[in-house]
């Protein structure tokens, strides 16, 4: 059995791989940088090679796809951060959507029985009433950036694709937000990590911590319960379907703060910066996890640890 992975050298990539290795007997991964490197510090599958590639260029793609002919593909490339989606609205498109689209096309072609589980996002939800909360798979879409819109937009290519052809078994994850060890500083359990951090090396007068709107509320899982998710819908989720990854359990980003400045042992002061607010913001995201627990799926780790292996890890770098 042949794995293909887009984006596998991204935060994720690298969690799934090590989720994958006694999975499948070959691995390809794909995208605009080289996959992790395999040494004695990093257990990944030996038979795992990687392509550079630019998903935009259908030529290209269909050239790799067909060389390799892969089994089941997990395609996690994708421009991720809002503010970048909300920059350039165009790239986020062309990446997310026609990047999407050229793999879809180049899987057709192989004419094979494939299972292809594309990795969405809550945020195609949008703000969800409080009354339709915790929010399930069957609630509409209302995307509220570039970001969402173009996930939104490339579920349902995904599950065009599978009508046309049933054969390509398209399963949707639609992952909420979860974080780990060697994700971005973009993102914001990471990026609260490393203000803290770099706040501890100044002077009481310089020490403070920039944020936006603490007030929201959303729902954490550590990255490897998402990957083995994933796992599971590649084994056991039904063709046409989507599953909510989540805890089920809502938090205010506050709270999540004061655990980060906890694990410090100082007092850090906190300053509102403006230009950290969205022009539209989710206030309250929580999901139901019940469909993909059906499958067998349920979350191992507790999220005050993950906050702390994410600490650890930004400590190691600072």
């Amino acid at each position: 059995m042949k794995c293909l992975i887009t984006g596998a050298a991204g935060f994720v990539g690298f969690y799934l791989l090590k989720e994958l290795k006694e999975s499948y007997s070959d691995f390809l991964g794909i995208g605009i940088h080289p996959g992790p490197k395999i040494d004695d510090d990093i257990d990944l599958p030996r038979s795992y090679r990687s392509a550079i590639c630019d998903i935009r260029n259908l030529e290209h793609v269909g050239e790799l796809i067909q060389a390799f002919s892969p089994d089941t593909v997990f395609h996690l490339a994708a421009q991720p951060f809002v503010p970048r989606a909300v920059e350039d609205p165009g790239e986020t498109l062309e990446i997310n959507v026609q990047g999407t689209l050229n793999i879809l096309e180049s899987l057709r072609r192989l004419k094979k029985k494939i299972r292809f589980i594309y990795i969405s996002s809550s945020d195609v939800y949008g703000n969800v009433p409080e009354s339709f909360l915790p929010v399930d798979e069957s609630a509409f879409t209302a995307p509220l950036n570039p970001y969402s819109a173009s996930k939104a937009c490339a579920e349902i290519y995904c599950l065009q694709y599978h009508r046309w052809d049933p054969d390509l078994e398209v399963v949707i994850a639609r992952p909420f937000n979860h974080t780990g060890p060697r994700q971005s500083l973009n993102f914001v359990i990471p990026n609260f990590c490393e203000q803290v951090l770099t706040a501890l090396k100044q002077s009481d007068l310089e020490r403070k911590i920039l944020v936006g709107d603490l007030s929201s509320t959303r729902d954490f899982l550590d990255v490897r319960d998402v990957v083995h998710a994933y796992r599971v819908l590649s084994e056991k989720g039904k063709p046409g379907e989507i599953y909510n990854i989540c805890s089920g359990k809502e938090i205010v980003i506050q709270d999540i703060l004061e655990q980060i400045i906890a694990a410090s042992g100082e007092k850090i002061p906190v300053e509102i910066d403006p230009s950290r607010f969205r022009p539209a913001e989710m206030k309250r995201l929580v999901g139901n996890n019940s469909k993909l627990q059906k499958l067998g799926w349920e979350p191992k780790f507790a999220l005050s640890d993950t906050i702390r292996d994410v600490y650890r890890w930004v400590s190691e770098r600072v």
